[in-house]
């Protein structure tokens, strides 16, 4: 295979794979802006329709619960999560999470459907109420964890390395709210499925799809990195299996005898006004054409990325 097409087709897998890479929060940014939420009535409906298809809707409602539970401010909570993490490398890693939830469901005057709680990771998009100092105030604070290592780390941390960052991450649903949530309507009940996680938000879907944007502003790069591997390899692959199909063409013509060449004014040469022909004119006709399609991509991408941002 030539070589040429070897690398496109290297590019290409490079950057199907780093577009496969998208976390649960950007993940769920793109399902609440391509979902129309409907009532769970009409969600219902749908999935009688489907039979055994299990259809990926969003849907919108009040929040009810036949239990519920308080926190320190007596507020009737559902779903509460905290997470605690520490500076590491640039970035934060969670070292411990203490996760309480009652089942609830998300509602209309007229029907209800259940959300598998269980399901609910990154998908959760609600204000976080966050605190943060060092692990030594976080030490000092004795906080209950989940699990003994976490403290003994802590408490390591607060000896050979106090001035370290910390953080308490609080997530929360209450009784209260309404929500948008989407996912996978089976039996009665909203989870994660078909590679896609199951998404919960209190928020107006504007502002969550403005939470996660203010998110993912860091991941303007390498959106565009991906984009850009994925039209350079497909602008090699294409220009690859070109050349391939015209050498065979060019050997023959090579070695089938000819009479002595008169001058065409017309044989290719660029210097004339001629075409490139050949692999070399022909590669280079691809990439004449596609590189403006390539720029005018790149443009339209940022333009609806800083759009959206701004909004």
């Amino acid at each position: 295979m030539n070589p040429v097409a070897l690398i496109g087709a290297a590019l290409l897998v490079i950057g199907l794979l780093l577009s496969r890479r998208t976390d649960a929060r950007t993940r769920a940014g793109q399902l609440l802006a391509g979902l129309s939420p409907i009532s769970p009535t009409e969600a219902l409906k749908i999935a009688a329709l489907r039979g055994d298809s299990a259809p990926y809707l969003a849907i919108k409602g009040s929040i009810d619960a036949p239990e519920i539970f308080e926190d320190e401010h007596h507020r009737p909570l559902v779903f509460r999560r905290e997470r605690v993490s520490i500076a590491d490398e640039g970035g934060w890693r969670v070292i411990d999470t203490a996760e309480r939830s009652l089942p609830f469901v998300v509602s209309d005057p007229s029907n209800s459907i259940s959300i598998a709680t269980t399901d609910l990771a990154d998908g959760l998009v609600v204000v976080e109420r966050r605190w943060e100092g060092s692990v030594a105030e976080l030490h000092a604070a004795g906080r209950e964890y989940q699990r003994p290592e976490t403290a003994a780390l802590v408490a390591a941390l607060a000896t050979s390395d106090p001035t370290r960052g910390a953080r308490v991450g609080l997530e929360q649903i209450s009784n209260l709210d309404r929500a948008t949530a989407a996912g996978q309507l089976v039996d009665g009940e909203l989870r994660a499925g078909a590679g896609r996680p199951l998404v919960v938000t209190t928020l107006e879907r504007a502002d969550a799809l403005r939470l996660l944007g203010g998110e993912a502003r860091g991941r303007l790069v390498s959106s565009t990195l991906v984009l850009a591997l994925l039209v350079i390899g497909l602008l090699l692959l294409l220009g690859g299996v070109a050349l391939t199909l015209a050498s065979p063409a060019l050997g023959a013509d090579a070695a089938s005898p000819s009479p002595t060449p008169t001058p065409n004014p017309e044989s290719g040469d660029a210097r004339n006004g001629g075409v490139g022909v050949g692999p070399g004119g022909l590669l280079g006709l691809v990439v004449m054409f596609a590189l403006p399609l390539l720029l005018a991509a790149i443009v339209v991408l940022i333009t609806r990325l800083v759009t959206r941002q701004r909004r």
